[in-house]
């Protein structure tokens, strides 16, 4: 039998009602809010992530190239330099012979420029150097030799001899002329000339700028002389400080007895018995060339920033810096910056020291 309906009785479809449907999407646009903030947190953390990684890389890879130079610094390509005298480097050679490499007939008036020295003004082949941050000249030869026949004509070359029959110790030219290299090696044979080392002098600062007229982007930057001039290349971007402590071998054992931020003129602060130890008979600090002749090893630091800032970030910090800076800052603005010390052996200077 079929159901009967009734008349006044009709079906209703189910359905929501418009609270139901108001409050479906309330919820609806909190999911959505929460999503939003997640993502934009998300994006946030990831992007203060990366330009702390990239503070880190720079500070890091700064303080490498600092110390691989130093380390090398005073390399000549043998061991006979301890009967070498040291002069002053010159910090924007115009030729060869600026640079400090002095052959004589006697081994003990020959000179050689200092593996390391500060510079307490700006020379004149360097600009827009940052105000209060140090610089350092660091001397060398290359480890890859070169045969008197390849020389480029542009370059500066330093070839030592390690035969008993040449007059001079050394020849340092530029490579225009095979017959400015005459000296031989240990089996003096005309036939096999000593190796050639090209000449290497660099100048380490810290430029305002890393393309410069472009940006404002502190960046650490060398200018070593190449084809006869002194040309500048940009190592580090957000490099914003660096300061140098030197330590001095006050008894000429290899080592470094005490710490100051300038062999030209020590702070007597940094001298005085209490912190550096008198030895006997007593150590003259007076003489500034033989101060910097007696530096070992230099602690290095860096100060790197970010290279864009940090909305919710304002540097309220100070930083140690050495004995030159004891405290860099506050800075009071919205970049992250971390300090990055090591020290940094000068192996050429030392070792020749170090009883056997």
């Amino acid at each position: 039998m079929r159901a009967r309906i009734l008349p006044g009785h009709r079906r209703h479809s189910s359905g929501f009602t418009l609270v139901e449907l108001m409050v479906a999407i309330l919820l609806g646009l909190f999911l959505i809010v929460g999503l939003i903030s997640l993502l934009v947190s998300t994006v946030t953390s990831r992007s203060e992530l990366d330009k702390t990684g990239r503070q880190i890389e720079n500070g890091r890879y700064a303080l490498q190239v600092l110390s691989e130079d130093i380390q090398m610094a005073g390399f000549v390509g043998a061991s006979a330099s301890t009967a070498f005298e040291t002069v002053a480097p010159t910090p924007c050679p115009a030729n060869v012979a600026a640079l400090g490499y002095f052959a004589m007939t006697s081994p003990g008036t020959s000179t050689v420029p200092l593996p390391v020295q500060g510079l307490s003004s700006t020379p004149s082949c360097i600009s827009n150097v940052m105000a209060g941050t140090a610089m350092l000249v660091v001397t060398r030869v290359n480890t890859s030799v070169v045969s008197p026949a390849a020389a480029v004509a542009a370059e500066a070359y330093l070839q030592v001899s390690t035969c008993a029959n040449d007059t001079l110790p050394f020849a340092a030219a530029s490579g225009a002329s095979a017959a400015s290299f005459p000296l031989m090696q240990k089996d003096c044979l005309a036939s096999k000339l000593a190796p050639l080392r090209k000449i290497v002098q660099h100048v380490y600062f810290v430029s305002t700028c890393n393309v410069c007229g472009t940006d404002t982007v502190p960046t650490l930057k060398m200018a070593e002389y190449l084809g006869g001039e002194m040309k500048i290349t940009a190592l580090v971007e957000g490099i914003e400080n660096l300061q140098f402590d030197y330590g001095i071998d006050m008894d000429a054992n290899g080592s470094p007895d005490c710490y100051t931020s300038n062999p030209a003129s020590p702070p007597a602060s940094e001298i005085a018995v209490g912190v550096c130890p008198q030895t006997t008979p007593p150590y003259d600090w007076t003489a500034a060339m033989t101060n910097w002749a007696n530096v070992m090893a230099i602690r290095i630091h860096v100060l790197a920033r970010n290279t864009e800032t940090s909305a919710t970030w304002t540097d309220a910090r100070t930083y140690e810096m050495g004995l030159a800076v004891p405290a860099a800052g506050p800075f009071n603005d919205h970049m992250k910056r971390h300090v990055y010390s090591t020290v940094a052996r000068l192996y050429n200077s030392s070792g020749q020291r170090e009883t056997p």
